[in-house]
């Protein structure tokens, strides 16, 4: 298979990756060839457990986020971008004041008192968040009362992870396909409601029309 041509861009990004990887304990080919051996079955379980940590994390602020959009269409619409909508003082005021001061689960109550969302998703991000709070906030997450896992999983073994993966996954496409495609009960009489589309930071941005609440 032929090497890959680079750009000079991307050329920078992965000697960026590899300092980053090695400095930060990640490299577990040069912890393998350079660590001592009676260290390396403890510096494996670090890159591994920190490589875990960051996963969850990210997977929080994802879910967050998801939240955070749905509430910003109930109160904004979604005539405009939020790209657009971050020009304006009111948008600004509200993000930096209201959504910024809440925390996952009052976002998620704040979207179930808008819409119908099924039990399956709200047990899963009241059981991220427990699991988010337990790796963020210790040290040593497994010395804690409640260790972190996922549905009876430690998270920092290869099954739990997946799992955790594979569940949060199944998050993801809840929230693009319920509030970006539209589901029947959402997308009511708007026939024009279109697809995602990815903007410049590569994330998906809006629908056109503005979602109806169930009225709960």
């Amino acid at each position: 298979m032929a090497k890959p041509r680079l750009t000079k861009k991307q050329r920078e990004m992965v000697a960026e990756l590899r300092h980053l990887t090695s400095t930060l304990g990640l490299d577990f080919d040069k912890i393998i060839t350079e660590a001592e051996p009676e260290a390396r079955t403890t510096f494996l379980q670090l890159a591994r457990d920190q490589l875990t940590r960051s996963a969850v994390i990210l997977k929080y602020v994802l879910m967050d986020e998801f939240l955070s959009a749905v509430i910003r269409w109930h109160y904004f619409g979604k005539k405009r971008g939020f790209l657009e909508l971050w020009k304006t003082k009111r948008f600004k005021s509200f993000n930096y004041f209201i959504l910024e001061k809440l925390f996952l689960l009052q976002k998620l109550d704040l979207v179930r008192s808008i819409h119908d969302t099924p039990k399956w998703v709200s047990s899963d991000l009241a059981a991220l968040n427990e699991l988010r709070n337990g790796i963020a906030h210790s040290f040593l997450p497994q010395n804690r009362r409640r260790k972190p896992e996922w549905k009876g999983q430690s998270v920092f073994t290869r099954e739990g992870c997946d799992r955790f993966l594979e569940d949060t996954q199944k998050l993801t496409d809840f929230f693009v396909e319920r509030f970006w495609g539209g589901s029947r009960e959402d997308l009511g009489d708007w026939s024009d409601t279109t697809s995602p589309k990815r903007g410049s930071t590569g994330g998906i941005t809006s629908v056109r029309r503005p979602l109806k609440s169930s009225g709960r």
